[in-house]
């Protein structure tokens, strides 16, 4: 499988999800030039992926993140990282589902941000192994032409 087939299949999972709005690709920073992002947003950024000749795995590393918009008194900080840890789990459990096996344990960051909005959320590092040399399980072709342009941010 390849890394576009891996991303492809993550970003399907991701915008199935109820509470994903809004995916950023490979800088969850791109979010400071959107002023009408639309939360809860789902990003993701590579890693460093790897192999070796000795075993018939590829490794991809990714940082995946949940951000959604604080209130004005920030009251609602546990609750957005809250559903932050649940989107998350979700999308990597439905990874591992897909074939796609998530390898070693994950562990959840929390954090506040300032983008264009205040912002909190969560984070974590995931690696998913692929058998080197694989075929995609499902053909997600047409990915792209399902959602318009204000779904990603490029």
């Amino acid at each position: 499988m390849t890394l576009q087939q891996v991303i492809n299949t993550i970003e399907v999972i991701a915008s199935n999800q109820p509470a994903v709005n809004m995916i950023v690709r490979n800088d969850i920073f791109r979010l400071n030039a959107a002023p009408d992002a639309r939360y809860g947003v789902f990003a993701w950024l590579q890693g460093h992926h790897s192999g070796a000749v000795t075993d018939s795995l590829v490794r991809y590393r990714f940082t995946f993140f949940y951000a959604d918009r604080l209130t004005a008194d920030l009251g609602n900080q546990v609750e957005v990282q809250s559903t932050g840890i649940e989107v998350l789990t979700n999308i990597i459990r439905q990874i591992d589902a897909r074939g796609l096996t998530v390898a070693d344990g994950y562990v959840f960051r929390t954090f506040n941000e300032r983008f264009h909005d205040d912002c909190a959320g969560v984070w974590c590092d995931v690696t998913v192994e692929v058998p080197a040399g694989s075929l995609c399980p499902e053909s997600f072709a047409d990915f792209n032409n399902d959602f318009n342009e204000d779904f990603m941010i490029w």
